[in-house]
C-alpha cells in the first residue's frame, strides 16, 4: 500500500478535506501497514527496541540466517560458516569471548576468503547484494582481525 495522505481541504473546515472516519480509516491503515512491515503488533518485540537475535557458537557450525549477534564461546578454536545475505545492508557483528581463535568462513567474501578473531576480538559483516565485507575489526589489544 502507498502512503495515505489526509485531505485537509482548502481552508479550515470549509467542507472540502476527509470526513472524520475517512481520515482516521487512512490513519490506521498507515499503521496497520508500519507494524506489519516491523514484524508484529507490538514495538517492544518487533526490532525497534535495538534488540538482537543472538546465535551463541560453543562449536564448529553455520551461523544462523535470522541472527545478528555471533557470539563465540567456547575453550577452543571455532569454525564457522557464513552463509550468503538475503537483502543488501543486512549485518552481522561477531564477537569472540571464548580463549581460542574463531574462524569465519563466509561462502562469498570480498575481503579474502575467511576472517579469524582472537580472544575479545569483534567485526561487522555487512551484505552487500554478492558478497559479504567487514567493517571494523579490531581485537581487544587493537590488532587487527586476521583475513586470509
Amino acid at each position: 500500500m502507498t502512503k495515505q495522505t489526509l485531505d485537509i481541504g482548502t481552508n479550515a473546515n470549509d467542507g472540502t478535506g476527509d470526513t472524520l472516519r475517512s481520515g482516521g480509516e487512512k490513519i490506521n491503515d498507515n499503521f496497520n501497514e508500519l507494524y506489519s512491515t516491523l514484524g508484529g503488533n507490538s514495538i517492544a518485540t518487533n526490532g525497534i527496541n535495538a534488540a538482537y537475535a543472538t546465535h551463541e557458537m560453543n562449536g564448529n557450525g553455520t551461523v544462523n540466517d535470522s541472527d545478528t549477534l555471533i557470539l563465540f564461546n567456547s575453550t577452543g578454536t571455532i569454525a564457522a560458516t557464513l552463509s550468503d545475505g538475503t537483502s543488501t545492508g543486512e549485518y552481522k557483528i561477531f564477537l569472540n569471548i571464548n580463549s581460542g581463535v574463531a574462524t569465519v568462513t563466509p561462502t562469498s567474501f570480498g575481503n579474502g576468503t575467511n576472517f579469524a578473531l582472537s580472544q575479545y576480538g569483534s567485526t561487522q559483516a555487512v551484505w552487500a547484494g554478492s558478497k559479504w565485507y567487514l567493517i571494523g575489526h579490531k581485537d581487544s589489544a587493537d590488532t587487527d582481525v586476521v583475513i586470509t
